[in-house]
């Protein structure tokens, strides 16, 4: 120790210091010194040991559907006011999340879908995702459709497009020192109308390999995720694939379908899928230690009731619901030139007339209110709503709107039993008979979860 204090001394002389000091003083510096130097290289190894994390949220599976219908209590869950709301949760902690999107937010094109689907794509650039996979029912409108929309970051790794370019790749490195790499792929039977505008689809589990063999010699990520976009049945094998730790997939055929949301854990991996319409996202809380072994934490967070809506997207919504009101009554006109034949509904009031019992058990009913609902939340407007609120909308000789047709509001006899003015005229034994096949219009799962039909005709029997 007394040669360590020499060193220390003859140090500080090169120094230009005097060394008139004491030479024990000297010592006890030397010694304290080198205690901080041993604790900060213990914490310093401490912290290369410990274990580093990231929380990947994901979604997918919108199929339209920006906000829920409040037409059950069951179903209200999900909407981009309560997904903004739930993505804000983690802002504190954003430089180690990822968020993720497997695609299809568009449903079938119409009109009205399409104001939705872009409605959607600002919504998604406003969440600030990392990767969001265009799914096949996002290029319902075209690829230059979704291209406008470059602050979106889309991911796919196996299809190549002409108007359309999303990245192959991408990287995202964490503030815990972690490094991310994300790859997307496609199943090509999905994607069978675009290869005929001249896209081309190449395997997935071909274009995994390749990729993720150049990713861990040029980029040595710590952890691969792959995003695909297939029938969970084709999506499982992936997680055998060399590289890829983490696998998120998502796609269905129809907003009913149910979907199996359990994660699949093996050999360090994880499979995973979100929720359908948006109503239930992913936590998955991943955990690499100082060897690289890897840990999962997952579980699915309702967006129901209990989540707040987002001020800047009730906003966004309003904005939505004035357009899709403008496109109402700009189509008016049309309507009303198409609906020029010959009356064909009696209306419930002509039902009554030999029908009395039958039409006070209706009008007592919700079905005798179901116009004055749409009313109440400000959405007689929307075609989408008021198909199984009035009678006979986009039929001929149907409701066109509150003003030029105020007899056909509300769920009347009609539209179950069907256009019944011949009836009316000569009554006919048999008339309407099917009517039970009309309640499967509505009562769907989106909107009636718990519809029995044994359960609910008590209810309305006449």
């Amino acid at each position: 120790m007394e040669s360590l204090g020499e060193s220390l001394i003859a140090l500080l002389k090169v120094f230009g210091y005097s060394w008139t000091m004491n030479k024990e003083r000297f010592l006890i510096v030397w010694i304290a010194l080198l205690t901080v130097l041993s604790v900060l290289g213990g914490a310093w190894a401490v912290a290369e040991m410990l274990p580093r994390e990231l929380l990947i949220i994901y979604s997918g599976n919108s199929l339209g559907e920006l906000k829920p219908c409040g037409c059950a209590k069951e179903e209200d869950q999900g909407g981009f006011e309560r997904r903004m709301t739930f993505f804000k949760r983690f802002a504190a902690n954003a430089e180690n999340t990822l968020f993720v999107d497997t695609g299809d937010s568009f449903k079938e094109p119409t009109r009205q879908g399409k104001i939705k689907a872009r409605y959607i794509m600002q919504a998604m650039s406003r969440l600030n995702y990392d990767a969001v996979v265009p799914g096949d029912k996002d290029l319902v409108y075209g690829e230059a459709f979704l291209e406008q929309k470059k602050s979106i970051p889309w991911l796919l790794s196996n299809l190549e497009m002409k108007n359309f370019h999303p990245a192959r790749t991408r990287i995202r490195h964490l503030g815990n020192g972690l490094k991310v790499a994300l790859l997307a792929v496609a199943d090509p039977d999905l994607f069978y109308s675009v290869t005929h505008s001249g896209a081309r689809v190449t395997n997935p589990e071909e274009t995994v390999r390749a990729l993720v063999k150049n990713l861990q010699e040029s980029e040595t990520p710590d952890l691969i995720i792959l995003l695909a976009h297939t029938k969970r049945e084709k999506a499982l094998p992936l997680l055998e694939l060399e590289g890829v730790d983490v696998v998120i997939n998502g796609h269905i055929e129809k907003e009913t379908d149910n979907i199996d949301m359990t994660p699949v854990k093996k050999d360090g991996k994880v499979f995973v899928q979100p929720g359908p319409r948006g109503q239930k996202i992913g936590e998955l809380k991943v955990r690499i230690d100082s060897v690289g072994r890897k840990s999962f934490d997952q579980h699915i967070v309702r967006l129901d009731s209990n989540i707040k809506l987002d001020p800047e997207m009730i906003e966004w919504y309003e904005e939505y619901n004035r357009e899709v009101e403008d496109l109402f009554f700009a189509s008016l006109e049309a309507r009303k030139n198409q609906n020029t034949e010959k009356r064909v509904y009696a209306t419930e009031q002509a039902c009554e007339t030999c029908h009395s019992d039958e039409h006070e058990v209706w009008s007592k009913s919700r079905h005798s209110r179901a116009y004055e609902t749409l009313s109440r939340v400000n959405k007689a407007f929307d075609p989408e709503c008021l198909k199984c609120h009035v009678t006979g909308l986009d039929q001929p000789g149907g409701f066109i709107s509150e003003v030029d047709t105020p007899k056909l509001q509300n769920v009347q006899c009609e539209v179950c039993h069907g256009p019944g003015l011949d009836h009316a005229s000569n009554p006919q034994p048999g008339f309407g008979e099917n009517a039970r096949q009309a309640c499967k219009l509505c009562h769907v799962k989106n909107h009636s979860p718990r519809f029995d039909f044994s359960k609910y005709w008590p209810k309305i029997e006449h």
